[in-house]
């Protein structure tokens, strides 16, 4: 009885069996996972590899009026000059000595020390940012 409903098409009409195809739905979500897909896999790779990679290695007081940073920066393009801002803070976290350190052109990784004038005593330092020019 199954085998002539499903080869009628009178009765598949009349009971409303329609034909078994591949759902629109599915359609729609393969196509938006490809898209989603490829948009994460850009992303990941773009932002997880930035152009200029400032890291903080230590930083340590020297006295009242200054704090010494050591930091390393990394640079995907050896021909860019890059600018970096370093501040000190006090024990309330204000800003109390910035000073900005330009890299000249030429290196794609390098550590540097620096030492940042205060008006009171620091008790950390850190990487602002750093910039291309």
């Amino acid at each position: 009885m199954s085998s002539s409903l499903e080869n009628d098409p009178y009765l598949q009409n009349r009971y409303g069996i329609k034909a078994r195809r591949f759902p629109k739905w599915l359609v729609t979500a393969i196509f938006f996972a490809a898209i989603g897909g490829s948009w994460l896999i850009w992303s990941a790779s773009h932002f997880s590899n930035p152009d200029i990679r400032a890291t903080l290695i230590s930083f340590k007081e020297i006295d009242a009026k200054s704090i010494e940073i050591r930091y390393s920066v990394k640079v995907r393009n050896p021909e860019n000059q890059v600018t970096c801002r370093l501040s000190a803070r006090d024990y309330k976290l204000n800003i109390v000595g910035e000073i900005d350190d330009p890299i000249p052109a030429g290196s794609t990784d390098i550590t540097r020390i620096v030492r940042i004038p205060t008006r009171l005593a620091a008790v950390n330092a850190g990487i602002e940012s750093c910039t291309s020019l």
